[in-house]
């Protein structure tokens, strides 16, 4: 309990951007280094690392909150975040349904990796990650939100982000958090985009690399820290609550 440090945007060797070092083992090694105390691996579009993630951290003193990184047909990019592997993998389904059948060229996109809980290479994902859904955003939120999840527009200040795309938040998405890019302070965001006020923003390392990981945020946990109180507690979060660093 007390002061905990996180970083919910992570992509590992699964996403075919992020670098051949970024496997599980090697992510939460890092995390730990950085004193970092909650992550999520949000990979685009798949959780095949997940479970390896939770295997790798069990014992260590880091939580793994269940995630990924899905496109929109819009080409928007949605955080969506589950309680438990259960729920993650039942939104999965639907996404991975949703992706085009199209396979991954990997001299042209990267590879993409799935290791066990050894952090061992042992498959391929042969369907190409880095493409749209044939869901809007909306019906992600929906999504996320039918498979009790909480969803967060991704990085809605630069490339495939809710505001750099459409100019605006659409008052029918049913969302109370926003992850900023933070390239100016929250003042000069609410100077520029009034409407903020009403979401709790947050802020990731969206790290691609092992170097780029690091504590963007703290909340007090009031509770024991398992991967339930935490996700209950940002769950509940009101606004302006986290303190981004």
């Amino acid at each position: 309990m007390g002061k905990v440090l996180l970083d919910l945007h992570i992509h590992s060797v699964l996403s075919p951007c992020a670098d051949i070092l970024m496997t599980p083992g090697n992510i939460i090694k890092k995390a730990i280094e950085k004193d970092i105390d909650i992550i999520s691996i949000t990979d685009h579009n798949s959780v095949k690392n997940v479970k390896s993630a939770i295997e790798i951290a069990a014992g260590k003193k880091i939580k793994i909150v269940p995630g990924i990184e899905v496109q929109s047909k819009e080409d928007i990019h949605l955080l969506s975040y589950f309680e438990n592997l259960k729920d993650l993998n039942s939104y999965y389904e639907k996404i991975y349904d949703g992706l085009s059948n199209i396979k991954n060229d990997e001299e042209k996109f990267g590879y993409q990796i799935i290791v066990d809980k050894n952090d061992q290479f042992i498959d391929k994902e042969e369907k190409l990650l880095m493409n749209s859904t044939n869901y809007s955003l909306n019906e992600l939120v929906n999504l996320t939100n039918k498979f009790n999840g909480i969803a967060v527009p991704s990085h809605v200040d630069r490339s495939f982000g809710l505001i750099k795309n459409l100019g605006f938040i659409p008052e029918e998405l049913d969302i109370k958090y926003i992850e900023l890019n933070f390239n100016k302070s929250i003042t000069e965001y609410y100077e520029q985009y009034p409407y903020l006020q009403d979401f709790n923003l947050i802020n990731n390392s969206d790290s691609h690399y092992l170097n780029q990981i690091e504590p963007k945020m703290k909340i007090n946990l009031t509770k024991k820290t398992t991967t339930k109180n935490i996700f209950k507690q940002i769950k509940q979060e009101k606004p302006k609550k986290y303190i981004i660093l």
